[in-house]
């Protein structure tokens, strides 16, 4: 039997844990009249919605509180976005979704050992091969022939075409008319041969999606409706429905098969890395880029995807170098300027070759004319370009297509830097192997009701720059208003139509504003700062202060729910409004390995040093009975599940609750107060196939704490004692990032989400489940619901 099942079994006999859940009962639902419109709030906090709602200002929310329904919605275990949506799309935990969170645990041979590891966990990155793709146009004709079959069509068409011309058109003999089209059709098969070399045996850097369980979108059309899906988390690189038309939303790479890659292009003295390399350490998906002015102009390039026929080129030159470096007749001179190559091309061989586009700055009058490409635009200091749309040729057959937005920091004080934005994928000219949307074209359709461009990558909002400290907060919330009123554009044209029943549209400002700004609205946070908070800005036509930048992005999600309200909702229409999760202040880090070493559970080896504190490299694990890594998770190092496993099946249950004990007991040293509320056993809470992904047991930290930056990646925080030797730190540290809210492994209790629904339903006393949502749609359009949904519907009262 599996090691999970047996540890869970062990702990269903020995902790008396209550029977199985009951299958939900599940009627075939009788369809309402009208249509149903779901508008998600990534991070929508209940208790932040209430009390704004309570100070009048959020009126619409109110209005649609008072006739109808508002209660809390309670997350998943973990509370991260892409688990929670997987689970509030699909209606499934999870254990059956196969999304345990941003971050999940591997095994890797570390030094001859087997050892966990972190690992991505919301998505699946990876060279494939080109035969799981079709492409289309020229390249998809190649790819279906062949290279053998490209050459016997092309110079049997080619000699055809020459004979009749040559033969009854220029009244050649026949004999020569024959020859010359042989002759011609040689070379059309020798082109023919060139050509098929482009056709790239793998494709680098794709993103898959893990998600194994189906969203209801895809369910209801199968019943017959028709659903329009628009930035929804975990809905990307899925086999289109007919009916379903969808835009994926987080877990969308950029154009580079990467999570949000931004550029910085500076003359700041303090910055010394140059072009291709950069400085990446420190930044998270980030790369700065030293330049410098030739006269009244900066040349540099602009990186885009990895390019494989590059690579090709790259060591073919290498090894002809070495070649050449091997003639004992060499001279000095030439010897030297050939090392001098074959050291560049290594290096740029290491850094993966990228295909890339000419980035140029020239003074003008007014601000700076910058060039992407072959696009230019005159940028004035301080402000954003418009689009940008870049060509990056990856071989003669091959470009990736993406578009950007810039912003001109400053040009002369204290230096010149420019901000590009991630190079998101042109939704106008997806690439055949990373399409963005089912079908692949109604992203582009999207595009043309528009009549521009709209950010593709899936965490759309520069976030991360600002979490490093290389943006502002006014960068920041300039491009958070951007994001809102594109994607506001985008679902006021589909509710326009009436080529719908069911309508899904999420919003994701609200999370990213929250995750940044709170150290602004928490006067008790470690960051906090009266003058900074008092920051003004104007945003979304009023100025505001940075302090007020949370309250003024729940304020425009109600402005758009009275839009919807007041001017697309039908009588006979659903609304329903969601959330993923609420949220908190994250003013104090909690090391979970810190604390698991210091109560006896997590052993290091001896001698450890600073450079062994992360990703578990300091564990001695025939010592160790229990670890974390990834948002909170604590795995038990448990014999015939994990390689180094020493914890036996039968005392598994018994450390669980051993371990559960402790963490009510932690208390913080400075306060007394206690930090965890909540203990998650998961296997009281979820079943299914891929409960693997997922760790034994969760803290819920109470409001102001949270799991440790380290903890996601395995991470150990170390000090020296007196003696000078390394050992484990204080367990407890203030949160000195710019990351200043958040959600994931706190108490449920204090995160929950949102719900809203413009008809009465009849909702528990604890509130609804975000495993209710989808069944309950698909009771309101009278769709079967699938059996292996985990909650019934929510009920109607009206």
């Amino acid at each position: 039997m599996h090691a999970t099942n047996l540890l869970k079994s062990a702990t269903l006999l020995l902790l008396t844990l209550s029977a199985a859940p009951v299958e939900p009962s599940l009627p075939d639902p009788a369809k309402k009249e009208g249509r149903v419109i779901v508008l998600g709030i990534d991070g929508g906090d209940y208790e932040t919605a209430k009390e704004l709602m309570e100070a009048g200002e959020l009126p619409n929310l109110a209005k649609l509180a008072q006739q109808g329904t508002f209660a809390p919605l309670t997350s998943t275990i973990s509370p991260e976005s892409p688990t929670a949506w997987a689970a509030l799309n699909t209606g499934r935990n999870p254990s059956e979704t196969g999304v345990p969170g941003f971050v999940k645990r591997t095994f890797r041979d570390i030094g001859g050992q087997e050892v966990p590891m972190p690992d991505i966990g919301h998505q699946v990155s990876g060279d494939r091969p080109m035969s799981d793709f079709q492409a289309d146009g020229l390249l998809g004709l190649i790819q279906g022939l062949g290279g053998g079959k490209l050459m016997a069509l092309v110079g049997t068409l080619a000699a055809l075409v020459f004979f009749f011309v040559l033969k009854f058109l220029l009244k050649l003999g026949a004999l020569p008319s024959a020859l010359i089209a042989l002759f011609m059709g040689g070379v059309g098969a020798f082109s023919a041969k060139q050509a098929a070399r482009f056709v790239p045996e793998t494709i680098p850097s794709v993103v898959s999606n893990p998600l194994k369980a189906v969203p209801f979108w895809e369910i209801a059309a199968e019943g017959g409706e028709r659903c329009v899906v628009l930035d929804a988390a975990m809905a990307w690189d899925r086999d289109p429905v007919e009916g379903a038309r969808v835009l994926a939303g987080l877990g969308v790479p950029d154009i580079r098969g990467a999570n949000g890659e931004w550029f910085i292009y500076t003359t700041d003295d303090f910055a010394f890395e140059r072009p291709p390399k950069g400085k990446k350490k420190g930044l998270t998906a980030g790369t700065i880029f030293r330049v410098d002015w030739n006269g009244e102009r900066i040349d540099t390039e602009l990186f885009g995807p990895l390019n494989p026929h590059a690579s090709k080129a790259i060591e073919a030159e290498i090894a002809e170098i070495e070649q050449k470096l091997g003639d004992p007749g060499l001279g000095w001179k030439e010897g030297s300027a050939l090392r001098d190559r074959q050291k560049r091309l290594k290096e740029e061989l290491s850094l993966g070759p990228r295909a890339t586009l000419p980035l140029s700055i020239k003074r003008a009058e007014n601000g700076l004319r910058v060039t992407l490409g072959t696009e230019t635009q005159l940028i004035e200091e301080g402000a954003w370009s418009d689009w940008y749309s870049l060509a990056f040729e990856l071989n003669p057959l091959v470009k990736a297509h993406a578009v950007t937005r810039v912003k001109l920091v400053s040009i002369n004080e204290p230096h010149f830097e420019l901000f590009v934005n991630t190079l998101d994928i042109d939704p106008s000219k997806t690439p055949f192997w990373q399409p963005i949307s089912q079908p692949a074209g109604f992203s582009r359709e999207l595009a043309e009701w528009l009549g521009e461009p709209y950010e593709t990558f899936g965490w759309a909002c520069v976030t991360m720059p600002f979490k490093d400290g290389k943006i502002g907060g006014e960068t920041l919330m300039e491009d958070i208003e951007f994001t809102l009123s594109w994607r506001e554009r985008l679902t006021e044209e589909v509710l326009k139509r009436d080529d719908w029943d069911v309508l899904f549209t999420v919003f994701s400002t609200p999370d990213r504003v929250q995750h940044m700004m709170y150290q602004f609205y928490d006067p008790g946070h470690p960051r906090f700062d009266a003058e900074a908070a008092a920051t003004k800005i104007q945003f979304a036509g009023e100025e505001i202060t940075f302090a007020e930048t949370i309250p003024a992005i729940y304020a425009e999600f109600d402005r758009v729910v009275g839009e919807v309200m007041d001017d697309y909702l039908l009588p006979e229409d659903t609304l329903i409004i969601c959330a993923d999760h609420g949220f908190q202040t994250f003013r104090w880090q909690f090391h979970v390995n810190n604390w698991l070493e210091q109560e006896g559970f997590l052993v290091m080896k001896e001698g450890v040093s600073s450079g062994m504190k992360s990703a578990l490299m300091y564990v001695d694990w025939e010592k160790t009975r229990a670890y974390s890594l990834g948002l909170g998770m604590i795995y038990l190092n448990l014999e015939g599940r994990e390689p180094t496993g020493i914890v036996k099946m039968e005392d598994g249950p018994a450390l669980i609750n051993e371990i559960k004990a402790r963490l009510f007991e932690a208390t913080d040293p400075a306060t007394g107060t206690k930090v965890v509320e909540e203990v998650h056993v998961i296997d009281e809470l979820h079943q299914g196939e891929y409960r693997d992904l997922e760790g034994d047991l969760i803290p819920g930290f109470a409001p102001t704490y949270r799991v440790s930056w380290g903890t996601t990646m395995g991470d150990i925080k170390l000090t020296k004692d007196e003696s000078g030797a390394w050992v484990s730190a204080p367990v407890i540290e203030a949160n000195d990032m710019n990351w200043s809210g958040g959600h994931v492994s706190v108490a449920l209790k204090r995160v929950t989400g949102t719900f809203f629904c413009n008809r009465p339903v009849e909702v528990p006393a604890s509130g609804a489940h975000l495993l209710d949502i989808a069944p309950t749609i698909l009771s309101i359009t009278g769709v079967p619901i699938p059996p292996e949904m985990d909650n019934p519907p929510l009920k109607f009262l009206d």
